[in-house]
């Protein structure tokens, strides 16, 4: 959360626009803090200057699914992305084998979003199109 935020408060990700940056962990606190940090990029820049939209930026992101968050972190993390910004991730090898199958378990046993037929399905389809440049 705190490189993402300096990215956003140096300009960098408002610069770098088409770079697509990945966070990690459905983005840890960043779906409940945006709004604050936000506030804070206003606060902070130069008088005379605007301050870019930190939520907006934020939504431009892609945030992986690494880690149990279910079932609250979701709701947080879908005010600020769509759901084609979900990517899978499991934290191999970090993460025992057990871990990373009771994740996908979970995972696989819930809701998907609307639209979508399966959590698997979805961050497929965004993974091939967001890492679509390196299949080369």
């Amino acid at each position: 959360m705190r490189t993402v935020t300096d990215l956003l408060m140096a300009g960098t990700l408002d610069r770098h626009q088409n770079v697509e940056v990945i966070v990690p962990h459905w983005g840890g606190a960043l779906p409940v803090l945006a709004d604050r940090i936000n506030g804070f990029m206003k606060m902070f820049m130069p008088a005379g200057t605007g301050a870019p939209d930190a939520v907006e930026q934020l939504g431009r992101l892609y945030y992986d699914l690494t880690g149990p968050a279910l079932p609250r972190l979701i709701p947080a993390l879908l005010t600020l992305v769509g759901t084609d910004r979900l990517l899978y991730g499991s934290d191999h090898c970090w993460t025992p084998a057990a871990g990373v199958a009771a994740h996908v378990a979970a995972l696989d046993a819930a809701l998907a979003p609307e639209g979508a037929a399966s959590w698997r399905a979805l961050t497929t389809a965004n993974a091939r199109r967001c890492l679509a440049r390196t299949a080369h």
